[in-house]
């Protein structure tokens, strides 16, 4: 067990550690004041195996008479590795269902191999981004392609792996559009649908007036006389 880093950030409480021993690597989080779900050891056991480091965040603010409220600025964590894999294997330990929103930036179009126990991941954007500016523009200068994910965890104790990620087979874009139904109105409540009808009528009712003026405006004819030639008698 090794204590590669400890410090504050904010309200935030960061401590960076590697580990041999899952169940020594618990009982220094506990002994320093971090809350740990049950079972967490057996949980750990895939990441000492494969010789993980691990970021440990606990809310603490250094004036512990401090009242937290409102929104916690985002941490923005990085690890190097010759995969690219999303750490999902602590999620089966969450007592109620999950949901993952995930956004990969690459030079490609992105999925993942597996559902690692959850539902199939949907893609809801598949794209190039050209941001001008800000922290995406930087990201987005080498990867610019943007692949989005979701997926749904209803069981997370069926969550089996981490999701790993790989290149999909077209880098074709793609966009989910959402459709609302609305009803369009015309002044204090009016609908536009309304309006149509009485529009269509009052259309068929000056057609049928016309016809009818214009029959009326038709001459009428004299009848033609018939002659009928006297009888011999």
């Amino acid at each position: 067990m090794h204590v590669v880093g400890r410090e504050h950030l904010g309200p935030f409480d960061v401590a960076r550690l590697t580990a041999t021993d899952p169940d020594a690597l618990a009982n220094w989080l506990e002994d320093n004041g971090f809350q740990l779900p049950a079972r967490l050891d057996r949980a750990l056991r895939p990441y000492v195996d494969q010789g993980w480091e691990y970021v440990a965040i606990r809310l603490a603010p250094e004036d512990r008479d401090a009242v937290l409220g409102g929104r916690l600025d985002p941490l923005h964590l990085t690890f190097a590795s010759d995969r690219l894999v999303y750490p999902m294997r602590l999620s089966r330990l969450a007592r109620t269902p999950q949901h993952l929103s995930l956004y990969v930036l690459a030079g490609h179009r992105m999925e993942t191999r597996s559902a690692i126990g959850g539902q199939r991941p949907r893609v809801t954007y598949a794209g190039k981004v050209h941001p001008a500016t800000g922290p995406l523009a930087q990201l987005a200068d080498e990867t610019p392609y943007l692949t989005a994910l979701e997926q749904s965890f209803p069981t997370p104790s069926r969550i089996d792996a981490d999701h790993e990620l790989r290149r999909a087979q077209t880098d074709a874009p793609y966009r989910r559009v959402r459709y609302t139904d609305e009803l369009l109105t015309v002044g204090p409540g009016v609908p536009v649908w309304f309006l149509t009808l009485l529009g269509t009528a009052a259309v068929a009712l000056t057609a049928a007036l016309l016809t009818l003026r214009a029959r009326r405006r038709r001459p009428v004819l004299p009848p033609v006389p018939v002659h009928v030639p006297p009888r011999l008698g």
